[in-house]
């Protein structure tokens, strides 16, 4: 027992927690030991155990320095520098190489005095000097190297700022609003049945006129073209590129071009087709695609035919953008591809782990044959990111142009999926064979299982950081604001065996110092504000460290039903926050009124047990008691109920307030109801009007505007 309880604690497994209603929970050594051998552990004897412990104690300590070292900017570059005292050399040479590609180098004298640590391992003893270089650096990723004649070795040198950045940095001070929204659930009477990209670009400037400065949307993340119905944006496939579903394909420069494509969308059939879909009030995932992709098809063969046989400037243009994607996005293009391919011959195959032995790999010498006889498909795909990346771009033009001080309002999932590219292209960064969710909470009192894979910790020591920088820059570029769906992560994650329910599961803890640091660097690059969705299960540390780096925390009026809220308004709603009615993971404000989302829960039997029926039922009647008294409600007037609620969030002091359209439309049914998978048809309802008129709907820009003079 001991012995198990030692190497969990050296692989970062935590045995308790403190459950989100305030008392410790204690994770059972069985659970630990499942968890310990999905992680790779081998505990079939003492002592294999014992010479796990032995190898994740001594293994630090062979590293001569470390892969990586995050500093703050102006802080003394200290270098820990460990070598085994029989082989322990005085003299050493350095080397910095910046970014900007200046060089700074000079020379080491190892003293005695120097030695901090001494440690006995199994080679003999180490002993860890602790020196500094003389050099003050930029903010920004450097590279050291140190060598002391025979051997090099090479750190990545991290410069971080004091904080994320902040609306005051560029003397934007008036507190901020805007509308949330699934992009997917936009109608619109031009767009195929699901919001796009161009639905995005028309109601710019609609909102900029009544004052907004942001838009927030889902999870724009690739997803799966040859499987459409797998439509969770918080389920990507790659974090790193976007979801082409969401591209205008009557938009791009070849439909402009191309006769054939023209013919057939102005077609009747086809034009019937899109009636169709835009009428259903659920997203027709599968319909959607197949449309798009019979056009898409055209619209590469034309830009096939007119630019890439000859070579023009938009060829160019395109093997450029391919060529700084780099092996992330191939491996997109090739692993979704490939992924329709299998899974058209077998359902089994929707996940690479159960693809052809010699497929699983992207680096194989099949994979590359199947590339090479599919190469127009995975053109297809590589053009259609790089259409998405133009409109996307226009969106962002659009914001700034019109005045917008934020702009996009971006969210990051949590993980990557198990079947993901993301994982496909780099099983070495993830901990495959685990799944990532949350403990009971009073949101989903059996907990959740999300099936998403949560980063390697020391894959990603080793690799200096890099997945997790790559990801941030990713999704900030675009962004004026970036939400980083369960924050926590950045610490310690809920990890439970594939297969088990979230029962069986416990924290596995993560480096949050240093990733709130990169998180700060990339935020003053991109002048990007950062919010922390800190729902949940919220440890003191994190709370810390979002203060530290001024990490705007996420505050949900529908979850601050308490006396004490409203007498302390300031403070539940603090300045460095988004101030958010309620989520897209939330029932509306209609349906919570209703209570349509506790009964949603009993017909789909999320409920563990019937007393916590009884209790929640039983708080949503005390809270709703509690925001009639306080708002003054009548009962049943919902209009009065969505105003009040806002402009009571509204005139609160956080920086940035998000609205759902949908509780301003009055809709009853969520978007999402987390816990569910196949029960419950996510990520599909659409809003109840088209985009067009809901943005000329008087009792909408009437709201708004007191919207905007609350938030005055």
């Amino acid at each position: 027992m001991e012995l198990i309880k030692q190497l969990a604690a050296l692989a970062g497994l935590q045995d308790s927690y403190v459950h989100a209603q305030g008392h410790t929970e204690v994770i059972s050594l069985d659970k630990q030991q499942a968890i310990l051998q999905a992680m790779g552990f081998n505990l079939s004897s003492d002592s294999r155990i014992e010479q796990q412990i032995t190898q994740l104690t001594e293994q630090p300590w062979f590293d001569v320095i470390a892969p990586v070292n995050v500093r703050k900017y102006g802080q003394a570059i200290t270098l820990r520098l460990q070598q085994l005292q029989q082989q322990a050399v005085s003299d050493w040479q350095w080397q910095v190489t910046t970014e900007e590609q200046q060089q700074f180098s000079g020379k080491l004298s190892l003293a005695t005095s120097d030695i901090i640590q001494r440690h006995t391992t199994s080679k003999g003893e180490i002993l860890a000097a602790e020196v500094s270089l003389p050099l003050s650096l930029p903010l920004g990723y450097h590279q050291l190297v140190l060598s002391n004649g025979s051997q090099h070795y090479q750190q990545q040198l991290i410069i971080t700022p004091e904080r994320c950045f902040q609306l005051h940095d560029k003397a934007v001070l008036h507190k901020t609003f805007g509308p949330a929204l699934q992009l997917y659930a936009l109608k619109s009477a031009r767009n195929w049945g699901i919001g796009d990209f161009y639905d995005l670009q028309q109601i710019i400037a609609p909102l900029a006129r009544q004052g907004v400065d942001f838009i927030g949307l889902n999870p724009l993340h690739a997803l799966y073209p040859e499987l459409p119905q797998d439509c969770s944006p918080y389920s990507p496939n790659s974090r790193l590129w976007l979801n082409t579903e969401y591209v205008a394909l009557e938009h791009t420069a070849e439909y402009a071009d191309c006769n054939t494509a023209q013919q057939q969308v102005e077609s009747a059939a086809f034009q019937q087709r899109l009636q169709q879909l835009r009428a259903s009030s659920d997203v027709d995932y599968i319909g959607v695609a197949a449309v798009k992709k019979q056009i898409a098809t055209l619209l590469f063969q034309q830009f096939k035919q007119q630019h890439l046989l000859k070579n023009t400037a938009r060829a160019a243009a395109f093997r450029q953008f391919v060529k700084q994607a780099g092996d992330s996005l191939r491996q997109l293009a090739i692993h979704q591809v490939l992924q329709g391919e299998l899974f058209a011959q077998d359902t089994n195959m929707a996940a690479w782990q159960n693809f052809p032995l010699p497929l699983r790999n992207p680096n194989s010498d099949a994979v590359t044959e199947f590339a090479r006889s599919h190469a127009d498909a995975i053109d297809q795909q590589l053009y259609l990111q790089w259409q998405a990346q133009l409109q996307l771009t226009e969106v962002k033009r659009l914001c700034q142009q019109h005045g917008m001080a934020i702009g996009l309002y971006c969210d990051v999932a949590v993980g990557t999926s198990r079947s993901s590219a993301e994982s496909w292209g780099a099983p070495e960064d993830y901990l495959l064979d685990l799944s990532v969710g949350a403990p009971a909470d009073i949101m989903a009192p059996k907990g959740q299982n999300w099936g998403l894979l949560a980063y390697n910790p020391e894959t990603l020591r080793q690799k200096a950081y890099r997945p997790f920088i790559e990801l941030i820059q990713a999704n900030m570029r675009y962004a004026g604001a970036l939400r980083l769906d369960h924050v926590m992560a950045l610490l310690r994650l809920w990890c439970c065996p594939i297969g088990s329910d979230a029962t069986a599961g416990a924290y596995i803890r993560f480096p949050a110092a240093d990733l709130f640091a990169i998180l700060a660097l990339e935020s003053q690059r991109n002048s990007c504000v950062v919010i922390g969705e800190d729902l949940g299960t919220v440890p003191v540390e994190i709370s810390h460290l979002m203060a530290q780096y001024q990490v705007l925390s996420y505050r949900v009026f529908m979850l601050e039903q308490k006396a004490s809220s409203y007498d302390y308004a300031a403070q539940t709603y603090p300045e460095l926050a988004l101030a958010t009615v309620t989520t897209h993971d939330m029932p509306t404000l209609v349906g919570y009124w209703q209570q349509h989302d506790l009964a949603l829960r009993h017909q789909l039997d999320l409920f563990p047990s019937a007393q916590v029926a009884d209790n929640l039922h039983q708080l949503r009647s005390d809270e709703m008691r509690l925001m009639a008294q306080r708002l003054q409600l009548s009962d049943g007037d919902f209009a009065q109920l969505v105003r009040a609620s806002h402009l009571f969030t509204a005139q609160q002091p956080a920086k940035l307030l998000a609205f759902q359209l949908e509780d301003l439309l009055l809709m009853a049914t969520p978007v999402n109801i987390p816990g569910t998978s196949y029960e419950y048809p996510n990520w599909r309802r659409k809003l109840v009007e088209n985009i067009e008129e809901v943005l000329q709907r008087d009792d909408v820009l009437a709201l708004i505007a007191e919207i905007k003079a609350a938030r005055q």
